[in-house]
């Protein structure tokens, strides 16, 4: 049976309670080192609440115990946190991510990184969101951080205390009980079909290679590192398709690397006959400059001047000065992509067939981030029905 012991502060008040489990003893009769954890009340709380809710999760800890489910070890946030981002790298976690996680982990361990994973509290993590709000931790601007940055933090606590649950060191997730800020609902932005056309007639006048890359981010709505990842053996020319299949990204600590694609999941990508035969002059054009440079060729679409795989940010360095010579707004790689889901979406196309040739892991996603168009569209067939229905009937009388 679980033993409790109230715990007071200076001023003699209950503050909170150990549970302390008998674990066992060793083979020379001396007692093993007990199961403990603490529980705090939460504010505002009855006596006879604390006394019910106390009984409940002394039970709750004994049979985890019993069940093997609780660790004697009490690792540090910090050093777990370390431990799990190894763990997924070595399992196939992207690069690009796990240098993402271990920027958050720098803000995040010098908030909770000393507290004991099994010590750790909702209100802690409620603390922390609140900080990373205040003005000045955004070096940047000198404001706070956005609610979308906060819950990237929040999501990363979230995956290392996932992991501690499955190895048993803690009973629940800690930060599926805290309280993240809100995403905030924003329409993603977009270019107008007009927009579009101006981009498309100045590119007339651009070197051809530049042509390709952004007729391929335009016309298949691809993440720019997929886009720079494409080969030439990817090209379909008989069934005017792109196999994506290879993400070409950058960071400080590994240079340019080759991953997989973000979901995981390799797609075909339908193309028009227009964006094909741009492709053909282009290799063309491409084959003949590397003979006369005498440069063996890579094997990639888009290729630097060496002949080796273009820099993923080129596009958009080249982009951003290409939008100020034309006199054009601001172009970034990704609006494209926006663009055609857009598009797509407002043109009556399924969510399923735009959510796979945008490489989303789940339908879920799509409807999510395009949900503004999917409503507008929700207007439109409502538009259609009164047409079909209630104006002819109305013509009729």
């Amino acid at each position: 049976m679980a033993n409790i012991t109230p715990r007071k502060n200076k001023a003699g008040e209950v503050i909170s309670y150990q549970i302390r489990v008998f674990r066992g003893r060793n083979a020379d009769g001396t007692r093993l080192k007990d199961y403990m954890m603490t529980w705090k009340p939460s504010p505002g709380m009855t006596k006879r609440q604390i006394a019910k809710e106390l009984e409940r999760q002394a039970t709750l800890f004994e049979e985890a115990c019993r069940r093997g489910q609780v660790s004697i070890e009490k690792p540090t946030f910090e050093k777990y946190a370390a431990y799990v981002v190894d763990l997924k790298e070595r399992n196939g976690l992207k690069v690009k991510t796990a240098v993402r996680y271990r920027d958050m982990l720098r803000r995040i361990n010098a908030e909770i990184g000393p507290v004991k994973l099994q010590d750790l509290r909702p209100d802690h993590l409620n603390r922390f969101y609140a900080k990373l709000a205040e003005p000045g931790q955004n070096q940047r601007t000198g404001g706070g951080l956005s609610p979308k940055t906060i819950l990237e933090h929040h999501r990363v606590i979230s995956t290392i205390l996932a992991q501690a649950v499955k190895e048993q060191l803690i009973l629940f997730n800690t930060a599926e009980r805290a309280t993240p800020p809100k995403m905030p609902k924003h329409e993603m932005d977009a270019f107008e079909v007009e927009e579009v056309r101006a981009i498309l007639e100045a590119l007339e006048t651009e070197p051809l290679k530049w042509q390709v890359c952004v007729q391929l981010l335009i016309a298949t709505g691809a993440r720019r590192g997929e886009v720079m990842g494409l080969r030439w053996e990817h090209v379909d020319w008989v069934e005017n398709k792109l196999y994506l299949c290879e993400n070409r990204v950058y960071t400080p600590q590994s240079g340019v690397i080759s991953t997989t694609l973000k979901t995981g999941e390799n797609r075909y990508v339908s193309v028009s006959p227009s964006v094909m035969a741009l492709l053909k002059r282009w290799r063309a054009e491409q084959a003949a400059g590397f003979m006369k440079l005498g440069i063996t060729p890579s094997g990639y679409v888009l290729t630097a001047e060496n002949g080796g795989p273009m820099h993923p940010d080129s596009p958009t360095d080249w982009l951003s000065k290409f939008s100020k010579r034309h006199g054009l707004p601001p172009i970034h790689p990704h609006k494209f992509r926006h663009t055609q889901a857009s598009l797509l979406i407002a043109q009556g196309v399924d969510i399923l067939t735009v959510s796979k040739r945008l490489g989303h892991a789940k339908v879920s996603t799509t409807l999510d981030i395009y949900s503004h168009v999917l409503a507008k569209s929700d207007e439109k067939a409502s538009d259609t029905l009164d047409r079909l229905f209630y104006q002819k009937k109305a013509q009729s009388r």
